[in-house]
């Protein structure tokens, strides 16, 4: 089973034509079935008020969609917040008299290897399809963005499978919390399976957790977790820009799929809440400061 998770900026038009209207919050998720092939599209619906809803549609995903209907300072946004996440693989929907410009927006950033596309939205899904997604088996890490309770089945918590896999009756440890969960069953496009590996979009029934004590931006893992509540070090700002950041100012640690306040003081952030730690590198982001994602800080 191959599964691609698709960021969407500014194309739900193509993204309706091609995929069923799935879980609804600040985040709208589609899904589509070919074959052995599954699709999830993530698109930031309460962006651009909530900067947060980008930030949590971009940080699950394989690859990004991007629609240019205007030049302007949403898409610069967009695209400096999926430079600063490391995303080089995706398509631009844009007009032959657009490309000019939107290639010279994209000089020194990720997205320099992004293809142009202007057919129709099949056809836009064999050309997702031609994408070959790098995996990593290393560590057993899943994300989570939506739960609920489900009468006869419990606590349902939806999310993807970044590393590893999930199997059936596995007991995994809920990050932030540190407490170990059962894995009663998964589904992946509302079909049971046995195990979801890396790649899958999950719905997962768990033992012994309310949805009442989880949060957007909880990981599972079969390991411990490892947390940061003071991150040393300078921020980083992202090439393009050039800010004079200062010093004593809000900051939000903003690709854990959660939105995590802070104050940068010092050369170092001191968080309300310590997050838990799951790769090298975080993103930072700030109200005040336009782009309000702006840059980076190594962990």
């Amino acid at each position: 089973m191959e599964s691609y998770s698709i960021f969407c900026y500014n194309a739900s038009d193509y993204i309706k034509e091609i995929a069923k209207v799935g879980t609804n919050s600040d985040i709208q998720l589609y899904h589509r079935k070919d074959g052995d092939t599954i699709m999830t599209f993530i698109e930031p619906v309460k962006y651009p008020e909530k900067i947060s809803s980008l930030t949590d549609s971009i940080y699950p995903s394989d690859m990004a969609i991007i629609k240019v209907t205007a030049i302007n300072r949403d898409l610069g946004e967009v695209i400096v917040a999926l430079d600063l996440m490391g995303k080089t693989t995706g398509f631009i929907i844009a007009t032959e008299e657009q490309q000019p410009a939107v290639k010279k927006i994209l000089e020194n950033t990720s997205l320099t290897g992004f293809k142009f596309f202007q057919g129709k939205p099949m056809e836009l899904i064999d050309e997702i399809k031609k994408v070959k997604i790098s995996r990593s088996d290393n560590d057993n890490i899943t994300v989570i963005d939506h739960f609920f309770k489900v009468k006869g089945v419990g606590t349902v918590a939806l999310g993807f499978v970044l590393s590893g896999k999930v199997s059936r009756h596995q007991k995994l440890i809920l990050s932030d919390l540190d407490r170990e969960v059962e894995v009663r069953s998964i589904q992946m496009n509302d079909e049971d399976v046995e195990t979801a590996p890396s790649g899958s979009r999950v719905g997962l029934a768990l033992k012994n957790i309310e949805p009442t004590d989880m949060e957007r931006g909880m990981f599972l893992s079969d390991k411990p977790f490892r947390y940061a509540e003071e991150i040393k070090g300078k921020v980083i700002p992202q090439k393009s820009l050039k800010l004079n950041l200062g010093d004593n100012f809000e900051v939000f640690i903003s690709d854990i799929m959660r939105f995590q306040r802070g104050k940068f003081e010092n050369d170092h952030i001191i968080l309300d809440k310590k997050i838990p730690v799951v790769k090298n590198r975080a993103v930072v982001a700030s109200n005040n400061i336009v782009p309000r994602v702006f840059g980076t800080i190594n962990l």
